[in-house]
């Protein structure tokens, strides 16, 4: 039979199990979203037009995706360091019965096919992310109905400290995202990204084997690696799968001229040279102040013999008032608005291709002046746009939590509470039961 103590100890080593996985995923869950935060609020403007809401304008969704992405990482935060235990554990527990209700009924109904909770990091089906949150509501029912089994390893003399990293660190990576571009990309036109293999479905690939028997064991040899040993019996040959096939990640890949329905799509893929690509997702709502360096640009590339192509979804009629407003040149094609939201998250942002692989990406304020550059490499960074992008990537991101956090708990031994840590709520009957327990034993 287990004794009462140990019975305490049971349950606080269950319901901090629970606390960190359910942290654990606020936390993933809320950062995925927080880099990439226009394509959060491309998923609730998909959510909005499903549901028929129109009382929201662009503005507000913007608003609702970073303050969502960023309350996300910060409450898993919470729950991590165990900060504001009696808050975090009831918004934990709010949020998922949100999210229960609104993921059954999508699961249900399906008005969209992917619910976004992972941004463009994971893809789950609607009936996998309602079970994904029914198993988080049931880690936060554990968590909020026995959190007096639990207390914060931070204390209130440092506690503001922790809070104050952790809204620095979240409004810094949707600040630079925002401005600039995701700070980790996650699609499919990430730099790097061989565009041939993005866009083009593979079919499934095969080998042909020998089947041969031996001591009425069958085994399949390849056709130039037979069986030396003649006990072995020829049985015949088939076909062995080597790579099942594939479909591509970007179904609608086209750049159309209107004017005589050419796709100049392949021409950027076969094009062994360098490629620059402006991608306009709405010239009506285009960013007009950096128009001049983008004509100078493309005055440089024409001159360098770099191929210039510029594309938007927007009508014939915004794009004859661009080019009149802005004095652009360079030839527009038509792009599904999807595919151009997809490709850069800027209006407008700039693509450097090489071979069909995509060497460097801009937003449009980052993009160099034209003063900077040489014959050498078409299009390099400034030492800006170097600064930028030395913020992305995950790692850069791993060390600016990790190395503040180290410091923060250092600070937080010094300060006189050791590890035994804090309970903001005031004293809770199971944690101490379970604090007496364990010292009890070390005796």
């Amino acid at each position: 039979m287990v004794s009462p103590t140990k019975k305490n100890i049971l349950f606080a080593l269950l319901v901090n199990a629970c606390r960190v996985l359910l942290a654990v995923a606020f936390m993933v869950s809320g950062f995925v979203k927080a880099v990439d935060p226009m394509g959060f609020f491309y998923k609730l403007s998909e959510y909005a037009t499903a549901f028929g809401i129109t009382v929201f304008s662009d503005a507000w969704l913007l608003f609702f995706a970073i303050v969502l992405a960023g309350a996300e990482f910060v409450i898993g935060f919470f729950l991590l360091t165990g900060i504001y235990r009696r808050f975090s554990v009831v918004a934990v527990f709010v949020l998922m019965i949100f999210y229960i209700a609104l993921t059954f009924y999508i699961a249900w109904n399906n008005p969209v096919s992917d619910c976004g909770c992972f941004g463009d990091a994971l893809s789950l089906s609607n009936w996998e992310t309602f079970g994904k949150n029914v198993f988080l509501l049931l880690l936060s029912a554990a968590v909020c109905f026995k959190s007096s089994f639990y207390r914060g390893r931070i204390n209130s003399k440092t506690r503001w400290l922790a809070v104050l990293f952790v809204l620095f660190y979240v409004v810094l990576i949707e600040g630079v995202s925002l401005l600039h571009l995701p700070v980790i990309d996650f699609r499919p036109f990430a730099i790097g990204a061989d565009l041939r293999d993005v866009v083009t479905d593979k079919p499934a690939e095969y080998d042909r084997v020998a089947v041969y028997e031996k001591d009425g064991i069958q085994r399949e040899f390849a056709t130039d690696a037979l069986p030396a040993d003649t006990a072995w019996s020829y049985i015949g040959s088939r076909n062995r799968l080597v790579r099942a096939a594939r479909v591509a990640k970007v179904s609608e890949f086209s750049f159309l001229n209107l004017a005589d329905n050419y796709d100049v799509a392949d021409d950027i893929l076969a094009d062994t040279g360098y490629v620059a690509l402006l991608v306009m997702e709405s010239v009506e709502q285009a960013d007009e102040s950096r128009v001049d360096k983008i004509n100078d640009l493309y005055d440089y590339c024409r001159e360098h013999n770099v191929k210039f192509y510029a594309a938007t979804s927007s009508p014939d009629e915004a794009v004859a008032l661009w080019c009149k407003r802005t004095g652009a040149e360079y030839p527009l094609y038509w792009a599904d608005n999807d595919l151009l939201k997809t490709i850069v998250r800027a209006n407008p942002g700039l693509l450097l291709i090489k071979d069909g692989i995509v060497a460097d990406k801009w937003n449009v304020v980052d993009t160099p002046e034209v003063e900077t550059l040489s014959s050498a490499v078409p299009l390099q960074r400034s030492r800006l746009g170097g600064y930028v992008k030395m913020m992305h990537g995950w790692r850069f991101w791993v060390l600016l939590f990790v190395v503040p956090m180290a410091f923060i708990l250092l600070v937080n031994l010094m300060s006189g509470a050791g590890w035994k840590g804090h309970d903001d709520a005031g004293d809770d009957k199971g944690v101490e039961e379970c604090d007496a327990t364990v010292e009890n034993e070390n005796e």
